[in-house]
């Protein structure tokens, strides 16, 4: 199923394959400053996040005025890398104020069937432009 983030509804799952690659961990390493003896044998968790994000992004079209609000992560056990692994990302809510639409996803990386970690993203889609909401605030 084609989703776009116009369409998407609470409990839409969107699957995909993941695996971070020892040079993805070294190109974040080398950008981020971080030291490299410290992952030698695991994947750093934000940039498994950030890839669990982008994997979401390839599959989602998402306006660029969408906002990231925030974001909780809960690594259950360290990721190596190329493991492989099944990535699951559901809406886990979505509501309307003031015309703008707030989504929340729950994503969760699974290694043989064992949940590994899990992301809580938030997001918030402005009202359109030149909506009933945006004129005159």
């Amino acid at each position: 199923m084609a989703f776009t983030f116009e369409t998407l509804a609470k409990g839409d799952v969107i699957p995909f394959p993941l695996t971070v690659t020892r040079e993805e961990i070294e190109g974040y390493l080398s950008a981020t400053g971080e030291d490299a003896a410290r992952w030698t044998d695991a994947v750093p968790p934000l940039l498994l996040a950030a890839f669990m994000v982008a994997g979401l992004l390839a599959r989602v079209p998402i306006p660029l005025e969408v906002m990231h609000t925030g974001e909780e992560i809960e690594a259950r056990r360290a990721v190596r890398p190329g493991e492989p692994l099944d990535v699951r990302i559901t809406v886990a809510a979505l509501s309307q104020r003031r015309g703008a639409t707030i989504a929340q996803f729950e994503a969760e990386a699974l290694a043989a069937g064992e949940s590994v970690f899990v992301s809580r993203i938030s997001v918030l889609a402005p009202p359109p432009a030149g909506g009933a909401e945006g004129a005159g605030a």
